[in-house]
């Protein structure tokens, strides 16, 4: 059986079940409330991550994507 969540989903479906609701906005406030987060509803987390080290080195880095996808798949 696969995860329930993973850092492969995107983050719309992140958002639209309320238990990874609530650990998103507890543990990527930034990126959850940010005026550029509608327009990543689409793309997964490790998508955006990627992304985001482009735009911005060290701002969330891989190591952080890899424990979001372990604390993740505990939930």
């Amino acid at each position: 059986m696969p995860d329930k969540y993973s850092v492969e989903m995107t983050l719309g479906d992140l958002l639209e079940d309320p238990v990874s609701e609530k650990f998103l906005r507890e543990n990527l406030k930034e990126l959850v409330e940010s005026p550029q987060a509608q327009m990543a509803m689409g793309f997964s987390l490790r998508q955006i991550q990627e992304y985001s080290e482009q735009m911005a080195p060290g701002q969330f880095t891989k190591e952080q994507l890899e424990q979001l996808d372990v604390a993740l798949k505990a939930l």
